[in-house]
């Protein structure tokens, strides 16, 4: 005959061993959520600390301006990958370049007046496309994938025109 305190040992065994089996996905579920988010995060930031260092560069050189749109989409690409500590490949990152012949061309407005420099101004919208590393996202319907986009804006500051 059985002792009712080891009877009541082994219910307790039980109770516990089913409180993991409930638990355990969950945690699981917290703690890939976990790793996604940070590499995420990860990533945004290297992509941002990237462009703004390649942004830099170019703002070191003053014959920026001379380039042709796809030298400069080019060079960023090449620039950013180059700063992005081997996280980045060409394929990962969408550039589209905008230049403007001044100030006023890239506010749209139609004035006579030329009130700002003759410098062109460049309008870089960069997007980011990259591959989650868990299957989570997908499984409630995220896709494959995330996106971020950032926008940089390079060109002479504001002054009077020489004339």
């Amino acid at each position: 005959m059985k002792s009712p305190i080891l009877t009541f040992l082994k219910k307790k065994n039980a109770v516990v061993s089913i409180e993991v089996a409930l638990s355990f996905p969950v945690l699981l579920f917290i703690i890939m959520m976990f790793f996604e988010l940070a590499r995420i995060a990860l990533i945004v930031t290297v992509v941002d600390f990237s462009l703004e260092k390649s942004m830099q560069e170019f703002r070191s050189d003053m014959q920026y301006y001379a380039k042709g749109n796809g030298q400069m989409t080019r060079l960023l690409t090449e620039r950013v990958i180059a700063n992005s500590f081997d996280m980045l490949s060409s394929e990962k990152l969408d550039v589209d370049l905008q230049s403007f012949d001044n100030l006023d061309a890239f506010s749209g407005e139609k004035n006579d007046s030329e009130r700002y420099y003759k410098h062109p101004i460049l309008s870089f919208n960069v997007l980011l496309k990259e591959d989650f590393i868990t299957p989570l996202p997908s499984i409630f319907g995220l896709g494959e994938s995330f996106q971020h986009e950032y926008k940089y804006i390079l060109g002479d500051l504001i002054g009077v025109s020489e004339s």
